[in-house]
C-alpha cells in the first residue's frame, strides 16, 4: 500500500481542493471559456517532464559512481592483504579506514545536512600515508599503483558529493509548482466549457484527477530529487554499496593461519 501512498502529501490536497473550488466558482459564476490545451504541455508538461527525466539520470549515474567507488575500495583493500609482507596490525589499520571511510560517507549522503565531508576527507588524508613506500612492506611500483587507485577512490567521493549538492534547477521546480497551483483556474473554464451539457459531479472528478495525476509526478520528482535520504521506495540502497569485508582480526583462526 506505502507504493501508492507515497506520492501523496500536503500538496496534493491542496491541488484536488483547488480544483474542486475553480469548478464550483465557474459553475456559480456561469464562466467558461475555449482555450487550446497546447498551452498545458508549455506551462506544465515540458518542465515536468524534463525535471523527471533529469533526477533519474542523476540517480542512475549516482548507482554507477557508487558501484565503481566500491570496487576501488575493495581494490585497494585486497591488494594490501594480499601483500605477505605487510604485518597483520597494519592490515587490520587498513580495513579499519576503509570501513570508516565507507561507513562516514555513506552516513553523509543519508544526511540532508550532508555534514561529515570533512571527516571523509581526513580518512583519505590517513590513507595516503598508509600508501608511502617504506622499506620492505610497500615498493615504490606498489606504492604508485595504490595511489591510483586512491585517486579512483577520491574522484568517485567528490562525483558523489557533487551529485548530492547539484540537484535539477530549483528555479524550474519552484516555477512548475506554481504552475501547478494556478493550473486549476485557468484550465477549469475550458472543461466547463466543453462538458456544459455533462453531470456536474463529471466535471468535479475529471478536473480533480487532472490536478491529482499531475500533482502525483510532481511528487514523485521530488522523490527522486535526492535519492539518497532513504526516504523513498525508489531511492538508492546505500547500505549495499558499504564496504564490509572482513578484517584479518574478522577471521576465523583456520583461515589465517
Amino acid at each position: 500500500m506505502r507504493k501508492y501512498l507515497e506520492i501523496v502529501n500536503h500538496r496534493t490536497f491542496i491541488i484536488v481542493t483547488f480544483c474542486i473550488v475553480s469548478v464550483y466558482v465557474c459553475l456559480r459564476l456561469d464562466y467558461a471559456y475555449n482555450v487550446d490545451w497546447i498551452f498545458l504541455s508549455i506551462a506544465v508538461l515540458f518542465p515536468l517532464v524534463f525535471t523527471i527525466r533529469e533526477a533519474f539520470r542523476r540517480r542512475q549515474l549516482a548507482i554507477r559512481v557508487l558501484s565503481a567507488l566500491k570496487a576501488a575500495i575493495s581494490a585497494f583493500y585486497f591488494g594490501l592483504e594480499n601483500n605477505v609482507k605487510m604485518p597483520v596490525d597494519e592490515k587490520r589499520q587498513i580495513n579499519g579506514l576503509m570501513r570508516s571511510l565507507s561507513q562516514k560517507f555513506t552516513d553523509s549522503l543519508k544526511d540532508p545536512e550532508h555534514q561529515s565531508m570533512d571527516e571523509v576527507r581526513d580518512i583519505i588524508r590517513q590513507i595516503y600515508a598508509v600508501s608511502t613506500p617504506r622499506n620492505e612492506a610497500i615498493s615504490s611500483n606498489a606504492s604508485l599503483k595504490m595511489m591510483r587507485v586512491i585517486q579512483d577512490i577520491q574522484e568517485n567521493i567528490e562525483s558523489l558529493n557533487g551529485i548530492k549538492i547539484h540537484g535539477t534547477p530549483v528555479s524550474l521546480r519552484a516555477y512548475l509548482l506554481v504552475s501547478l497551483y494556478f493550473l486549476p483556474f485557468i484550465f477549469t473554464p475550458n472543461l466547463v466549457y466543453n462538458l456544459h451539457d455533462d453531470p456536474r459531479w463529471l466535471i468535479y472528478v475529471l478536473n480533480s484527477i487532472n490536478g491529482f495525476v499531475l500533482i502525483s509526478l510532481y511528487n514523485l520528482q521530488d522523490l527522486l530529487e535526492d535519492p539518497f535520504d532513504q526516504m523513498g521506495l525508489d531511492d538508492i540502497k546505500l547500505d549495499q554499496f558499504e564496504f564490509l569485508e572482513p578484517g584479518p582480526s574478522d577471521l576465523p583462526e583456520s583461515a589465517s593461519s
